[in-house]
């Protein structure tokens, strides 16, 4: 009797195994919809064209795990390097731009301290011999004027040495003061050759002024160039990252929309 009941009962369960089967598998194929719920992170699933991950949607602050698409992933992805790139420009640029501003802002200001040097030659004080009156120190206010000192100094002991050797060169004189007009001429060619590196250098102080003033004119010129094109190509180029990045964005949107 008992086999009876089994048989009776059998194809009744095996009926509610096969509808149960039935039901089960188009909910579990309706349940993978990218941001439906999902229950571990990682897992994988396909339906239909699509294969699908169970993570957080990236398009999203959501912090839920639901299903997204391999699509989204992907599409998310090349939107974070987009926006790091783009980014990434933005402020390189920036920062180059901000330091060629500031190097052509720093070569003026080189030129307007060369102008002030140079206008403070014709007033500036210049030292250039002990006077053997007084024994102080005498001085030109002016570089043109200790030039002018200084040439016409050297020409006097010029004249001086020059007298000093022709009398040292007299036959007639005595030995005593040939040795003497030997000395003198030579303590006047030393004075010679002091004051002529003297002439020689502040002779060079007005030309070099004149020569790195002209060099920072140049590099404020090369500067203010390729900060004039730095500043017209970042626009373009940042425009066109931007864009790159906003393009990006919407692509992740499409990818990541809930229902597909």
């Amino acid at each position: 009797m008992f086999n009876k009941v089994t048989k009776k009962i059998a194809p009744i369960g095996l009926m509610a195994v096969v509808l149960i089967a039935g039901v089960a598998a188009p909910v579990h194929a309706a349940a993978v919809k990218q941001g439906a719920a999902c229950a571990k992170s990682g897992l994988k699933a396909k339906s239909g064209k699509n294969s699908y991950v169970c993570q957080v949607n990236p398009a999203t602050t959501s912090k839920k795990l639901v299903w997204v698409t391999t699509d989204c992933v992907t599409a998310a992805k090349t939107y974070l390097a987009t926006k790091k790139d783009s980014d990434s420009f933005t402020s390189q640029q920036a920062a180059a731009i901000t330091k060629m501003t500031a190097s052509v802002a720093s070569w003026k200001n080189v030129v307007v301290l060369l102008d002030q040097k140079k206008a403070a030659l014709e007033t500036n004080l210049y030292p250039l011999w002990t006077d053997p009156t007084t024994k102080t120190m005498h001085k030109a206010t002016g570089i043109t004027a200790a030039i002018t000192e200084l040439t016409a100094k050297i020409a006097e002991i010029t004249v001086k040495r020059d007298n000093a050797l022709k009398q040292a060169a007299v036959t007639t004189v005595s030995a005593t003061d040939k040795a003497n007009w030997t000395k003198a001429a030579a303590g006047y060619s030393t004075s010679l050759t002091t004051y002529g590196r003297q002439l020689d250098n502040y002779s060079k102080i007005s030309p070099k002024i004149d020569s790195d003033r002209a060099r920072a004119v140049s590099q404020i010129a090369t500067m203010q160039t390729q900060l004039d094109a730095s500043n017209a190509s970042q626009a373009t180029v940042s425009t066109q990252i931007a864009e790159g990045a906003t393009q990006a964005l919407n692509l992740r949107t499409l990818a990541c929309k809930a229902g597909i």
